[in-house]
């Protein structure tokens, strides 16, 4: 497909993408809204409701990775190129989550969703291929989609644990809020590792952000307060230390 076509198919994904959202969020497809399906079966890995806003800066984000597509040029056109047809190819699979999630098929939402993120990790890697993105390509085009990554991988993490209540899963005896406790350590380690070998010091602070907003909903759990607190803003010290080092390294290779 042609340049100029890509860029009005990837502006047309977008708008249907913010149309399906704006739907499924007033609860215009089943009658509920995305919130109140998500806290239909709360679980000790959910955020409080306000930590979702972040889709608006997720959605922010695509707008300028979008912008920067349709901007004339060179620099537009090798970022769609670039893309390929996975801007395509995300814009589905977010509307088709919204869509089962909206009807409750948490089952199959739930898989849904581990295709997203697969498909989320595959554009990562593409996005990174060489030619070496310069500055304005980082800032525009990958980091919107670091950022996507970071919240899907969490989202996959809470979506977990809600289909583990809609089955029925005990948790091997395990109690869920040792569970939460031992996936906030996982996503946190996720986080670090993210900046270190990929750069990506937006998922450490998306980590973080998640992790406060657990925080805040159980702040009558010394334990999940206390991991959700200090825990997530020791992630982001950490994190964004490994992500200087990392680029560190990469620039001193580079040189030499």
């Amino acid at each position: 497909m042609r340049p100029v076509a890509m860029r009005l198919l990837n502006l047309a994904v977008f708008i249907g993408v913010l149309y399906g959202n704006f739907v499924a969020a007033s609860g215009g497809l089943s009658g509920r809204n995305i919130g109140e399906i998500a806290n239909a079966y709360p679980s000790r890995f959910l955020p409080a409701n306000r930590v979702f806003g972040i889709w608006s800066l997720i959605y922010a984000g695509l707008m300028l990775c979008l912008a920067y597509q349709l901007w004339p040029g060179e620099r537009g056109r090798r970022a769609v190129e670039r893309l390929g047809p996975w801007w395509t190819i995300v814009g589905v699979l977010n509307v088709g989550w919204i869509v089962l999630f909206s009807y409750a098929r948490y089952v199959e939402a739930m898989v849904l969703m581990l295709v997203f993120l697969a498909v989320l990790i595959a554009v990562g890697e593409v996005l990174r291929r060489p030619p070496a993105p310069d500055r304005w390509e980082r800032l525009c085009v990958i980091v919107p989609h670091d950022l996507y990554l970071a919240w899907i991988s969490v989202a996959v993490i809470a979506n977990t644990f809600q289909v583990a209540h809609v089955v029925g899963f005990g948790g091997f005896g395990i109690p869920e809020r040792l569970w939460a406790l031992g996936m906030m350590g996982v996503a946190t380690v996720l986080g670090w590792w993210m900046a270190w070998a990929r750069r990506n010091l937006t998922f450490p602070f998306t980590v973080a952000w998640a992790l406060a907003g657990i925080a805040a909903r159980y702040a009558d759990d010394p334990a999940v307060g206390w991991f959700g607190g200090p825990g997530a803003i020791g992630g982001i010290v950490v994190g964004s230390a490994l992500w200087f080092l990392a680029t560190r390294r990469t620039s001193t290779q580079s040189s030499s």
